[in-house]
């Protein structure tokens, strides 16, 4: 009997007994019970995602080509586990990616744009994967890309320093995330956080000019680098002649969220 066996088992069974109390009277409707008992299947997965690890996929690579494309917008939608994009994709290459149970990936050229749209470890189905766990891919250096990543109860590492990256969505819920800004030209990173730790670290000689909404539970901002303006923006002093720069639009919840 393989995990998924137990977590749907434990699940039906659970969801089965809600339903009888509710036909016996014990209860008079399972409706309030529902969130509490997603929150429980949530902990019991989590729990044992720790301590048993069934066999995964094995690994395989596959090769998005960039088809002449001039440029390129990515979406990456990743439920559970780990995650990590980076740039270094071979010349004519859009993205190398990995490939095991519970991938899907598309991608169509639309005009001079290529569009690329990787699903990886939804949250639907869980406990699957590549075999070391870790869904790994490689994004294009050679053309302008923009970037879409929603992620949940996942740990992403994201290094773009070698990417052009001109506009980056990042929506991330209960994550750990790390992510390194592009190194060259001028991005934009727009975040929306929920229960998180994140970390942003931005090149050295890139510039940045970082604002943020009220809500953060804590926010560390490297005020050497990027002194602050007032009480929702910081800014490199030479933010507005540099080639080089980033700017962090930042909407969080309970968030802890580190920049340097």
């Amino acid at each position: 009997m393989n995990r998924d066996n137990i977590f749907w088992g434990a699940a039906l069974i659970l969801l089965g007994v809600l339903f009888l109390l509710q036909n016996q009277g014990v209860i008079p409707s399972i409706l309030p019970f529902l969130w509490p008992l997603a929150l429980i299947l949530f902990g019991s997965w989590l729990i044992l995602s720790v301590y048993w690890k069934p066999k995964r996929s094995e690994v395989e690579n596959f090769i998005i080509p960039l088809e002449g494309a001039k440029s390129v917008n990515y979406k990456f939608m990743h439920g559970a586990g780990e995650i990590e994009i980076r740039g270094g994709a071979p010349m004519g290459t859009a993205l190398v990616g990995t490939s095991a149970a519970g991938l899907n990936q598309s991608s169509r050229l639309n005009g001079e744009r290529l569009e690329v749209r990787i699903e990886a470890g939804g949250s639907f189905v869980p406990f699957v994967g590549p075999s070391n766990g870790i869904w790994r891919f490689q994004l294009t250096p050679q053309v302008p890309v923009t970037l879409h990543v929603e992620t949940g109860a996942s740990h992403l590492n994201m290094d773009l320093r070698e990417v052009q990256a001109a506009h980056i969505t990042l929506k991330t819920s209960a994550s750990k995330t790390d992510v390194i800004l592009p190194a060259r030209g001028a991005s934009l990173l727009d975040l929306e956080a929920g229960t998180a730790s994140i970390n942003i670290r931005v090149p050295e000689g890139t510039a940045a000019r970082i604002r943020f909404k009220e809500g953060l539970n804590s926010l560390n901002v490297d005020t050497n680098r990027f002194p602050p303006l007032d009480a929702e923006i910081y800014q490199s002093p030479d933010f507005d002649s540099a080639v080089n720069r980033a700017e962090i639009n930042i909407q969080a919840g309970m968030a802890s969220i580190s920049i340097s």
